[in-house]
């Protein structure tokens, strides 16, 4: 779809926008504008499973929900996330430890993500899958690679390892097992 790209980051950008813009402003009428017209995009998908795209779509409805703003039907946008999130998660947990899959940390940080209740059993081994791949350092090993960029990639793989860190605890903490 030619527009796939264009709401990633643009849905999370504009939600930002709506959540922390002065509502009088120009800038504020442009983030709804925006808004609205991801979210009417969103709901003519059939399909979607870009982890990426479907984070930004999930962040600009937090803000929203944040915000209050009755910009967008949450309802609506909801029921299609959780349908599209649902498709998109790497069921096959063989893989987990071996490529840049999708997980259900990448959409929930917690049990009470609108997420949580259709993705139970492979979110809850997500937290096993963390505890039990932890390295000895503290860390956890990085399943991909930027073959074509070896030389950067030997620096940006210690900035991946303490995002992953961050965001594992995060998960861990925010499905009670820390």
């Amino acid at each position: 779809n030619e527009y796939q790209d264009y709401y990633n980051p643009t849905a999370c950008l504009a939600g930002f926008i709506i959540r922390f813009a002065d509502k009088s402003s120009e800038l504020y009428g442009h983030g709804c504008r925006i808004a609205k017209e991801a979210y009417e995009h969103l709901m003519r998908e059939e399909s979607q499973t870009d982890m990426h795209l479907l984070s930004c779509y999930n962040r600009l409805l937090e803000y929203c929900k944040e915000a209050k703003a009755e910009i967008i039907d949450i309802k609506g946008m909801e029921q299609r996330l959780r349908k599209f999130v649902s498709e998109s998660l790497t069921k096959d947990v063989s893989l987990w430890n071996t490529g840049y899959v999708c997980k259900p940390s990448q959409y929930m940080n917690g049990k009470d993500s609108i997420f949580y209740e259709d993705n139970k059993e492979l979110a809850d081994y997500e937290c096993e899958f963390i505890i039990k791949s932890q390295l000895e350092d503290g860390s956890w090993n990085i399943p991909w690679s930027w073959q074509d960029y070896p030389e950067e990639w030997a620096v940006s793989k210690i900035w991946w390892k303490s995002h992953v860190i961050i965001n594992n605890l995060r998960y861990l903490k925010g499905m009670e097992r820390l």
